[in-house]
């Protein structure tokens, strides 16, 4: 939270638009936080997605999609965005390998890493174990330390440690804390 990887990939997809370099930018549907169909930074910048329930084949639509460019445009897609990339299921994660390897698209994914207790969203252990690479972006805690947990509080300001591992929020319920900052405050509940 608050590392701005939605303005990068918004960026990227600037960039390569600009290039004439044929992407495609995907969103799980459990982000709804700006509506179905948008990724949007909180620096106001926003695009066009996809937003893929977790009933999608991911290789088997980006590989009709492909078909449909080469038809139109006479080019193939070369990059693919994922944001949110959290909230894909397992086999979400291993179908966009398989676009990788079998369909030579790139693919870069932004998400979390984490969620409020500091466990491993299911779809991110799987992009840690299939990744060719993983490049953190990091963000500040108040205190100046490196922030590592989206740590969840309520409406009060006191911090959550129970409850669903999703629930899309924004600033509204997540803070991007340290690890100590964290400890220190399930401590002091």
């Amino acid at each position: 939270m608050g590392s701005s990887k939605s303005l990068r990939l918004l960026a990227m997809a600037h960039g390569f638009d600009e290039k004439n370099i044929p992407i495609v930018v995907f969103k799980s549907s459990a982000d709804t936080r700006d509506g179905v169909d948008k990724v949007k930074s909180r620096a106001g910048l926003e695009r066009e997605c996809i937003c893929v329930d977790s009933d999608i084949n991911l290789y088997e639509l980006v590989n009709d999609f492909n078909h449909v460019i080469m038809a139109t445009q006479g080019k193939e897609l070369k990059w693919i965005l994922v944001d949110e990339c959290q909230f894909l299921t397992e086999e979400q994660i291993d179908q966009l390998s398989d676009i990788v390897d079998y369909l030579d698209i790139n693919v870069m994914c932004y998400g979390l890493r984490t969620d409020f207790k500091s466990k491993l969203f299911p779809a991110s252990k799987r992009l840690f174990e299939m990744a060719d690479e993983i490049e953190e972006i990091k963000t500040t805690c108040e205190c100046g330390k490196k922030a590592s947990i989206n740590a969840r509080f309520s409406e009060d300001g006191t911090i959550i440690t129970e409850g669903n591992q999703i629930l899309v929020g924004g600033d509204d319920l997540y803070h991007a804390i340290c690890r100590k900052e964290w400890k220190d405050l399930i401590r002091k509940k």
